[in-house]
């Protein structure tokens, strides 16, 4: 799996799982995050975006560590290619909850947000086509506490301890990533 995330799937039992060592050796190491970087970059073209870095305004076709502001733009294909996933129910929408979830647990939140955000344009644009229900755990995925699952309805203290951490970490100003 591209994206692994920090719960157990419940449809591939034996999908790998993101624990503490996989989150800290990710947020430390830019050759990792620029690998998952270029594995993003895979699944935004297959849904007809591309992924711009704003400091540089290099296109995803360009390598190399690119940390910084992005934005997620549709691209040529867009048309063609959302054709597959903007609709009302779409096997696709899961995967996109999982790659934003992964891509913030990972380090590259920048990313997974500029992902979320050209996500609610496209929703914006063609009203109806995307259901309430996956915008909400888009939205979840994107803006929650890494600690919270997008499927959990509330902090119910079954989230991974170490995200805890990091999230306490992170609003004292101290965050790994920092």
């Amino acid at each position: 799996i591209l994206f692994p995330l920090p719960e157990r799937s419940p449809f591939n039992l034996s999908a790998p799982i993101i624990d503490e060592k996989t989150f800290t050796t990710f947020r430390r190491s830019p050759e990792l995050r620029d690998r998952l970087r270029e594995s993003l970059r895979r699944m935004l073209r297959f849904y007809g975006f591309i992924l711009l870095s704003l400091s540089t305004k290099r296109r995803e076709a360009e390598r190399g560590t690119e940390e910084g502001r992005y934005e997620v733009q549709p691209a040529p294909n867009f048309r063609e290619a959302s054709r597959h996933w903007v609709t009302r129910f779409d096997h696709n929408h899961l995967r996109i909850t999982r790659i934003i979830r992964s891509c913030r647990v990972l380090g590259l939140e920048e990313e997974a947000e500029a992902f979320y955000a050209a996500l609610v344009k496209v929703a914006e644009e063609r009203k109806g086509t995307i259901s309430q229900k996956t915008m909400m755990f888009w939205r979840r995925a994107a803006e929650r506490p890494l600690y919270l699952a997008p499927e959990d309805e509330e902090d119910e203290g079954e989230g991974e301890e170490w995200l805890y951490r990091f999230e306490e970490e992170r609003r004292k100003g101290d965050g790994v990533d920092s």
